[in-house]
């Protein structure tokens, strides 16, 4: 298990009183930290019936005595521990009793254990199928065994000595068909270098089959590294006619791969080829609507028309309908011909739902205005700012409403009334006797916050069903908070709310909007927001939209964190600092607010202050957004931000800038503002990174 100390673990471990949980808690955290006398010592007056959680007791001792070498003790402690129904170490159980076999030296029966785990495909979080694998070599002493774990698990820390082991055994080298399939695995676990590296072994001339395999997983391999794109595209478009059945995937994924090279006109043309030459093929539908899309990015939007058209005419049921209308309309808007595109985006609103927040009904707006129709514009915007408030669309609503002089709150109308399911002003604490409740407080006690949250989560469902929802759900939203989790909170209060973050924040709606919008990690972020001069509420708002307040999450583009900071910015940051970094720090709370403090607020005083700006600056990088303003910064902000090529940032800008003016409303009572100007003139410093 990988747990935290957070402000909250700190704050109550330093008032704690000695009692079997806080014994509990000391052992398990001696035990991570390698101390095992330590971790003895503590338990030595804990027995199971002194504490609720048993099951975490039976575990620790479990884990003491593997690690210190007595696995008939441990064997013991894990069997009691599988007798705890509904445990969360449940699936644990049989890969520790399988440990506890191999250290014991009975290693054909381990082998055996772990053979069956290994084939159940079980391990999740709970077992090490690469080190199950390699133990069963070990007791077989089977070349071919090491051989299949040296291909299956070739990132694994155990892959050198496999390796080693069939050189004694004089196992022949790996052949290059072998080769490929470990690169192939290495790309699956984003080990991209290590990848590339494999493939380069090959060596010598390879058959023309071999050859198109090679190239086509190093055109996987530098595109999922998002390097060397022109490169990827080459390759895709080099191995498409001999991959069969995923002949239109290379073709697309090669295209795509150009586009991302900014060899746009190239990667048009291939797109056109997906669809002329596999009409019927999953990827077809895309590539139309991209040809048609990479004139509109690039500012072509009389060329964007036609293949936009021919999109919807060829694929009328595609996913890519609704992107395929909007940016037909937003042609036809950036040409001036207002009436074609009304004809769209009518068509668009037609099919349903919110359309972003009001993305339909605000460029319908729009369009009135135009066309000199003036009174219905006006009718529209409030619409949209009292079915929508603090969208990113609302806010330019109320600005447009403002502009022609009419004023609306932020909820469009004069007396907005609270909203929302019932949530009680106070936690009942008669629920606290509740078996959840009283598992989470001893764990919170103990100082196994993260724990603590887990247990609550777990259990969480059963426990709304067993009381009155309006108490249960505040003791639940108490006990994450007290256990230091901000992130379920959050994911409860958006999902349960019934309405009550559409109205203000009164009564009953003031607490859901609290924990839908909590100033997490407060004691930190307003310790260290000085480093970036951070307006009030802006880390909250970035943080909620990167993490969730999650200090352990982690991107597909390996974004770390609270405020998900990239691994090679945090190190230009940190030396900014003058604070050591190594790999980890960023799931640190402290340290990721404090780096994510001082980039943030600096990206944002680079584009001075504009929040939409300056938070898309954040997600894609200054270098992009410098070249943006340089193109389209003599536009107005909600034509600006819709112009933004990359769908991440685009969308990105748009929340935060909703994100900030939630809270500025709900914690400082101010009712933001968006400029519909934009200030092109960014700061010309060496923060290009």
């Amino acid at each position: 298990m990988m747990r935290a100390a957070t402000v909250a673990f700190l704050l109550v471990s330093s008032v704690a009183q000695a009692s079997p949980a806080t014994d509990l808690g000391d052992a398990i955290r001696a035990y991570e930290a390698g101390d095992l006398t330590q971790a003895r010592k503590s338990l030595a007056g804990v027995t199971p019936e002194a504490i609720e959680n048993d099951d975490y007791l039976y575990w620790v001792r479990g884990m003491i005595e593997l690690r210190d070498g007595k696995p008939a003790e441990a064997k013991q402690a894990f069997a009691a521990l599988g007798k705890q129904s509904g445990s969360r170490f449940a699936k644990e159980v049989p890969w520790r009793l399988a440990d506890c076999e191999w250290e014991a030296g009975n290693r054909k029966a381990a082998a055996k254990l772990y053979g069956t785990l290994v084939a159940a495909d079980s391990a999740g979080d709970h077992g090490d199928v690469g080190t199950a694998r390699f133990r069963i070599a070990q007791a077989t002493g089977s070349a071919a065994a090491y051989r299949a774990f040296a291909l299956s698990h070739p990132g694994h820390p155990l892959a050198a000595r496999a390796i080693e082991e069939l050189h004694k055994l004089g196992a022949p080298d790996f052949t290059a068909t072998e080769r490929i399939e470990r690169a192939k695995a290495l790309t699956v676990a984003h080990l991209w270098d290590d990848a590339v590296a494999e493939l380069s072994l090959l060596g010598g001339k390879q058959t023309k089959e071999l050859a198109r395999q090679r190239d086509y997983w190093l055109a996987t391999t530098l595109f999922k590294m998002r390097r060397r794109y022109g490169e990827a595209g080459k390759l895709y478009l080099s191995v498409y006619k001999d991959m069969g059945g995923n002949a239109a995937e290379a073709m697309f994924h090669g295209a795509r791969a150009l586009s991302r090279a900014d060899q746009d006109g190239e990667a048009i043309r291939w797109y056109e080829k997906v669809v002329a030459t596999y009409p019927s093929s999953d990827f077809a539908p895309e590539a139309a609507y991209l040809a048609g899309w990479l004139e509109f990015n690039r500012n072509n939007y009389q060329a964007a028309i036609a293949p936009l058209e021919a999109s919807l005419a060829k694929y009328p049921k595609s996913k890519w309908v609704d992107d395929a209308l909007w940016f037909l309309g937003l042609s036809h808007y950036f040409l001036g011909e207002w009436k074609s595109a009304r004809t769209r985006w009518e068509a668009l609103e037609k099919r349903g739902g919110s359309l972003e927040g009001g993305k339909g009904a605000y460029w319908l707006s729009r369009l009135d205005e135009k066309l000199d129709q003036g009174d219905a514009a006006i009718e529209r915007y409030r619409k949209l700012v009292a079915r929508y408030p603090f969208s990113w669309y609302a806010c330019l609503a109320r600005a447009r409403l403002a502009a022609r002089g009419v004023q609306v709150g932020p909820f469009g109308v004069d007396q907005p009334t609270p909203k929302g399911a019932k949530l009680a002003e106070k936690v009942d604490e008669r629920l606290a006797s509740d078996d959840l409740i009283e598992r989470a407080d001893e764990l919170i006690a103990a100082g196994l916050i993260t724990d603590a949250g887990e247990e609550l989560r777990r259990g969480e469902k059963p426990f709304l069903a067993r009381h009155d929802r309006g108490a249960a759900f505040a003791m639940l939203l108490d006990r994450y908070r007290k256990a230091g989790n901000f992130n379920r909170p959050w994911m409860l209060a958006v999902s349960h709310h019934g309405g009550a973050l559409n109205g203000p924040p009164e009564g009953d709606a003031r607490r859901w909007w609290e924990h839908a919008y909590p100033r997490a990690y407060r004691e930190l972020v307003e310790q260290h927001e000085h480093l970036g001069a951070n307006p009030e509420g802006y880390l909250y708002s970035i943080m909620r939209k990167e993490s969730g307040f999650n200090p352990h999450d982690l991107s597909y583009a390996d974004a770390q964190g609270l405020l998900q900071m990239i691994p090679a910015t945090t190190r230009r940051v940190a030396k900014e600092l003058a604070l050591p970094y190594d790999a980890g720090r960023l799931y640190e709370p402290e340290f990721n607010v404090m780096t994510g403090s001082w980039y943030i607020g600096k990206m944002l005083q680079k584009f001075k202050g504009q929040v939409p700006i300056g938070a898309g600056s954040f997600n894609s990088g200054p270098r992009p957004v410098m070249k943006w303003l340089d193109q389209w910064g003599d536009r107005e902000i909600d034509e600006f931000v819709e112009l933004v090529p990359y769908t991440q940032t685009r969308e990105y800008m748009k929340k935060v800038t909703e994100n900030v003016a939630r809270y500025q409303y709900l914690y400082q009572n101010v009712v933001y503002d968006q400029p519909l100007t934009v200030d092109k003139a960014y700061q010309v410093n060496r923060l290009t990174y």
